[in-house]
This record gives structure tokens, C-alpha cells and sequence, in this order.
């Protein structure tokens, strides 16, 4: 439901569950402004089928009656974290482990094998970087 304020016409986008069924007092967060806002069942029915007498004194009466704190703000519930993920991360080391171990038993140098990837992850990364700031200074000059 759609609610204006009635001092500066700010627009608020509400759940009509949170105005009650008689509807509620609101407050403006822009302005501080308060003011009672039914809710849309109301709107629609009282215009047509209730004298407007009665919609005062209905409204008075509302107003009168024990005041509701504002409306409840809208969070976002935090996922709880999962132990599925967890245990995959504790497997995932573990297979890490076992793998160094099974090359040193198998006389696999693992050490000189990450050295030599890492190096020419480095060496390959150079050129992209190389290729990119030629492409640049063509496009520049």
C-alpha cells in the first residue's frame, strides 16, 4: 500500500498488515510529521456506505485509544553458515595435504612443481600486462 504524507508528500511504500485493520497512527521520516492512517479495506468502504459523521467520530475515537509504536523497519535476515561448507573447506585441505604427501612419497619434487606454475603464472601475467599498455598507448597516440 501506498501512503503520502500529508505535510510534504513523501511516499512510502507499506504493508497494509502493519496498518491493522482500523488502521494506525504513522510518522513521517522525512519531516517528523504524525498522522493516522487507515488502512485500504477502510478507504474503500467508509466513503460509500458511512455517513460522514460517523467517520469523524470514528476517527476521533481511534485516536483517542492506546498509541501503536511505528511502523517495524524491514531487515534482511543474515544466512546462518553452513557446516556443509565447512566440512568441504576441511575435506578440501585435506586433499591438499595428502596430495604434497603423496608426491614426496612417490619422489615427486611438489615444491619445484608449484615454483615452476607460480613462475609462469607470473611470466604470462607480465605480458597480458605488456599487450595491455601497448593496446593503450595505440589508442592514446
Amino acid at each position: 500500500m501506498l501512503i503520502v504524507c500529508t505535510s510534504c508528500n513523501s511516499k512510502y511504500l507499506v504493508n497494509s498488515a502493519d496498518l491493522k485493520p482500523e488502521g494506525r497512527t504513522v510518522q513521517c521520516a522525512n519531516c517528523d510529521h504524525q498522522w493516522y492512517q487507515g488502512s485500504s479495506v477502510e478507504e474503500e468502504v467508509l466513503p460509500s456506505s458511512i455517513p460522514s459523521s460517523s467517520i469523524t467520530n470514528n476517527a476521533s475515537e481511534n485516536n483517542t485509544s492506546v498509541p501503536s509504536s511505528n511502523l517495524p523497519s524491514t531487515y534482511v535476515k543474515e544466512q546462518e553458515k553452513s557446516i556443509v561448507n565447512s566440512i568441504l573447506v576441511v575435506v578440501f585441505l585435506f586433499a591438499i595435504i595428502c596430495g604434497f604427501w603423496l608426491f614426496q612419497k612417490l619422489e615427486i619434487n611438489s615444491l619445484v612443481l608449484v615454483k615452476f606454475y607460480v613462475e609462469e603464472f607470473y611470466f604470462n601475467l607480465k605480458l597480458i600486462f605488456a599487450d595491455l599498455a601497448l593496446i593503450i598507448h595505440n589508442i592514446l597516440n
